[in-house]
């Protein structure tokens, strides 16, 4: 009697960056196209922001443990920290104490000597240029995305700790993508843009992408239910005859039974909450006030 035959082993499932059932080459493609606009969005904000002419030369990013990537941080820097539209995963932003103190120097009319380096705590004209600085890599990675998708992102704060960097993954994959920026004749590794894999993967570009968004299709029993639930909603409706005016020693003498006269008109409006809907008359039926509408807005 034969041996039935194994049972082949199932196919690793492909994994997608974007979709279940994409490539992750549709990803890097994407992401490729938001690294190559930000790093002329970076140097132009940070020129704004320092008030000194740079040099940016943004690297491809490289994919990583974030473990790996946090346990090899050893130079003193400061961990800006962004969210990205509805990804729980933040964006961190790492900016060398070197190149802060640069920004410092430079902001203050003064040129970077390309050795000066401030050391412990954080002194007052650091604290605010981290501010500036978290507001221009906002922008800058706001444009970036822009292009791409419509994806709020927003700076929330910084940590000095690298032990403070945290995130939340079920993919301990990253992107990391190192700027090197020359400064008053100096350069520096500057800057480092953390991306988390799970943090793209809940980001979907064809759906809110302003391109395509014309291009779906309205599933019908979703537009049917709507339309019924608008059918059911009530808004106030109220025409107004007249607004007569009058002084306040007129309104002091005002009675019960005085008659204020009321000029006739034809272009009565009908409005709905707070916005004129329609124009007409006021007239009678079956013994009661009406309008009737002669005209729509």
């Amino acid at each position: 009697m034969s041996n039935p035959s194994p049972t082949p082993a199932p196919a690793p499932a492909e994994h997608s960056l974007l979709k279940k059932s994409g490539p992750d080459d549709t990803l890097l493609a994407m992401y490729g196209k938001v690294e190559k606009r930000l790093a002329g969005q970076l140097k132009g904000h940070l020129i704004n922001v320092i008030g000194c002419e740079l040099a940016l030369e943004l690297a491809s990013s490289d994919k990583a443990k974030f473990t790996d990537w946090l346990g090899a941080q050893e130079t003193d820097s400061v961990y800006l920290q962004y969210q990205f539209g509805i990804s729980e995963p933040p964006i961190w932003v790492r900016i060398s104490r070197p190149f802060l103190t640069a920004c410092v120097d430079c902001f203050f009319g003064g040129r970077y000597d390309g050795e000066s380096c401030a050391t412990g705590p954080l002194n007052r004209s650091e604290l605010r240029m981290i501010e500036r600085l978290g507001g221009a890599v906002e922008a800058s990675l706001s444009a970036s995305w822009s292009t791409i998708c419509e994806t709020a992102i927003r700076y929330s704060g910084f940590v000095h700790d690298k032990d403070d960097v945290e995130m939340q993954l079920e993919n301990d994959d990253i992107l990391a993508a190192a700027a090197r920026i020359e400064i008053s004749g100096h350069g520096l590794e500057a800057i480092e843009l953390v991306q988390s894999v799970d943090g793209l993967a809940s980001i979907d570009p064809q759906q809110s992408s302003p391109l395509t968004r014309e291009n779906d299709i309205v599933d019908p029993d979703w537009q049917r239910s709507l339309k019924d639930s608008f059918d059911q909603v009530y808004m106030p409706v109220r025409s107004v005859l007249a607004r007569p005016t009058m002084d306040l020693s007129q309104l002091s003498r005002l009675a019960v039974g005085d008659i204020l006269p009321v000029a006739p008109t034809d272009n009565v409006p009908l409005i709905v909450g707070d916005r004129v809907f329609a124009h007409g008359s006021i007239g009678e039926q079956n013994g009661g006030v009406a309008f009737k509408i002669k005209h729509f807005l």
